[in-house]
């Protein structure tokens, strides 16, 4: 029997637990490894606790996708009100949002977590659809030559995918030199 009922209640702090649990099964061994009595296992909650924040594998799913989303999304807001407001400015900050990690294993989790869902649940990859066509639009709508805006991105996604896989080994400031030329065919994406 676990501890779980001698605890004092904290269900934000349950529910995080659980979340963060499901996340790591999730990159560690893969969706199929996320069920609920693993997660309640590995958290030390019991499954009726699990289940009341959490009814089912999709509820959880469905949790953990929100909290991925707002955290790429919150990423990209930050950078995005950094950026001047000039042509471009959303691929601009999308690709910064794409490099912006140390490569730590908190940003790969959490790249390697999108890309998971996106990748195995039609639902989790149409929402990350619907995000990116708003993007393009913008892109579109405020320069010249879109279709360059959509070769950086592409490559910041590229990028974004080789991190997760851990493909190309890039020390810090080779890193920031290809961030560099791709916000230089930005710039000529814009005075096209």
């Amino acid at each position: 029997m676990t501890e779980a009922h001698r605890r004092q209640k904290q269900p934000e702090v349950v529910r995080q637990q659980l979340l963060s649990v499901a996340r790591l099964l999730l990159v560690g061994e893969g969706a199929h490894a996320v069920t609920l009595d693993e997660v309640s296992r590995r958290a030390g909650v019991t499954k009726g606790g699990l289940q009341h924040h959490f009814p089912n594998k999709r509820a959880l799913l469905d949790a953990l996708s929100d909290q991925l989303f707002a955290e790429f999304e919150n990423r990209f807001a930050r950078l995005l009100a950094a950026e001047s407001a000039t042509p471009g400015r959303n691929a601009r900050a999308y690709i910064r949002t794409c490099f912006d990690s140390d490569g730590g294993p908190d940003d790969i989790e959490m790249q390697l977590a999108i890309g998971l869902l996106a990748l195995g649940t039609p639902e989790y990859r149409e929402r990350w659809n619907e995000r990116m066509k708003i993007e393009l639009a913008t892109d579109h709508l405020a320069v010249k030559a879109p279709d360059l805006l959509l070769v950086c991105r592409l490559a910041a996604d590229g990028f974004w995918f080789s991190q997760m896989l851990g493909v190309y080994d890039l020390d810090a400031a080779h890193k920031a030199r290809v961030l560099s030329m791709l916000l230089a065919l930005c710039a000529k994406a814009v005075k096209r």
